[in-house]
C-alpha cells in the first residue's frame, strides 16, 4: 500500500472513529483529516538539520501530509466530564519539534543494545544505522545508508520493539487500527 492510499484510508477511517471512554489516553478525533505536506525545498532543509538523507518512503510521507487537522482527545474513564486535548501534533513537526524530540534519540542511545537487538532480530544490519527520527510519542523511524529501508521502533526505555519493518507498515499499524 503507498503512503497516499494509507492517507485515504486512514481519512476514510477517522471518519467513522468513535470515541472510547472506556480507556485513558489521547486518541485520534471523528473526521480529522491530515494537512499537506511539505515542499522539496523544506524536506531539503529538514535533513541539513538531521545530518543525514531521509528514506524514500520517509520523504514520500513529508510530500504527502504533515499532521491531523485536529488535537487529540482523551476523556477520563472514571469522570467522563474531564476532557483534555493534547497540545502538541500526532507526528512530530520540524523544525519546530526537534529539540523536544530529541528525548527519544537520547533515550534509544540509552539503550543502543536492545535498540540494535530488536532491529537484528528482524533481520537488519545495524553497521549501516546513519540516524533516527522521531515520529509520533515513542516511536522513532531507524534510518539506514540504504534509503530503501524504513524500519520504525517503539521505545520506552529498555523495552524496544519493532513496530513496523517500513514506514508503510507502522503508519497502517498506527493509523490504520483505529
Amino acid at each position: 500500500m503507498t503512503i497516499k492510499e494509507i492517507k485515504y484510508k486512514a481519512e476514510k477511517n477517522f471518519k467513522r472513529i468513535k470515541l472510547r471512554e472506556d480507556v485513558y489516553g489521547f486518541q485520534i478525533q471523528p473526521n480529522a483529516k491530515f494537512l499537506k505536506g511539505i515542499s522539496r525545498k523544506e524536506i531539503d532543509a529538514l535533513q541539513v538539520l538531521f545530518g543525514f538523507d531521509f528514506p524514500w518512503d520517509y520523504r514520500e510521507m513529508l510530500l504527502t501530509f504533515s499532521n491531523l487537522d485536529t488535537d487529540l482527545i482523551s476523556i477520563n474513564p472514571e469522570d467522563k466530564s474531564d476532557i483534555e486535548y493534547a497540545s502538541e501534533n500526532f507526528f512530530h513537526q520540524y523544525p519546530e519539534d526537534f529539540e523536544k524530540s530529541r528525548r527519544l534519540i537520547d533515550e534509544i542511545n540509552e539503550n543502543k543494545f536492545e535498540a540494535e537487538l530488536a532491529l537484528t532480530e528482524a533481520g537488519f544490519d545495524v553497521s549501516k544505522i546513519v540516524g533516527y527520527i522521531p515520529m509520533h510519542n515513542h516511536r522513532a523511524l531507524v534510518v539506514f545508508e540504504d534509503k530503501y529501508l524504513s524500519p520504525v521502533i517503539s521505545v520506552m526505555q529498555s523495552d524496544i520493539i519493532m513496530f513496523g519493518n517500513n514506514l508503510r507498515e507502522y503508519l497502517e499499524n498506527e493509523l490504520l487500527r483505529i
